[in-house]
């Protein structure tokens, strides 16, 4: 085994690098869509959103890839009725995701690529609200949900390259949440 040590150090030297080329990270910043498609409150609104990923593209056409992503805190104004009484109140949603997932990559020339993510995440999603001065109890989920997004990126130099993303979260509780975001990353 002593022998083998130098051999073993001499060849990792030489394949890790080769290796590491395929794995990239990257950040990204946009915009959170959240919309009540199933109570008729009428929520709906926007907030920004930030992440971080990083994955590891195994074959030109194909990469998985990892992330979080806080998709901000959305506020609106509702008016409900309740006993035929209109009733103002102040709601908020504050959620985040962590994600895996497949990328399907299509080149369109040299620099210039589609793709189209299907993966799973994992949202926390936290609703507050008020109405007439009193607080309503906050209601946390915590579900999994099928993901999909669809996406463009430009290669800025070998290592570095920019993108344009939306993604699809599906609905909790019917609550609709979706993303739009540019993003940058770093291949290694």
């Amino acid at each position: 085994m002593k022998k083998l040590l130098p051999l073993i150090v001499v060849v990792g030297g030489f394949v890790a690098p080769a290796f590491a080329e395929d794995f990239y990270m990257g950040a990204d910043l946009g915009r959170t869509n959240l919309k009540d498609t199933e109570d008729g409150s009428g929520f709906k609104g926007h907030a920004t959103n930030v992440g971080v990923f990083g994955g590891y593209q195994f074959h030109p056409n194909v990469a998985v890839e990892v992330g979080y992503r806080d998709l901000g805190k959305v506020k609106d104004d509702l008016t409900e009725v309740i006993n035929n009484v209109p009733v103002s109140v102040n709601a908020s949603v504050k959620s985040h995701a962590v994600y895996a997932s497949l990328l399907g990559i299509v080149p369109v020339s040299n620099e210039t690529s589609l793709y189209g993510r299907l993966g799973a995440a994992r949202l926390k999603v936290k609703s507050a609200a008020t109405a007439i001065g009193l607080q309503i109890p906050d209601e946390t989920l915590n579900k999994t949900k099928a993901m999909f997004g669809l996406g463009a990126r430009s290669a800025v130099s070998k290592e570095f390259g920019l993108r344009v993303e939306y993604n699809q979260f599906g609905k909790i509780d019917g609550l609709k949440i979706s993303t739009f975001f540019v993003a940058g990353d770093y291949h290694f």
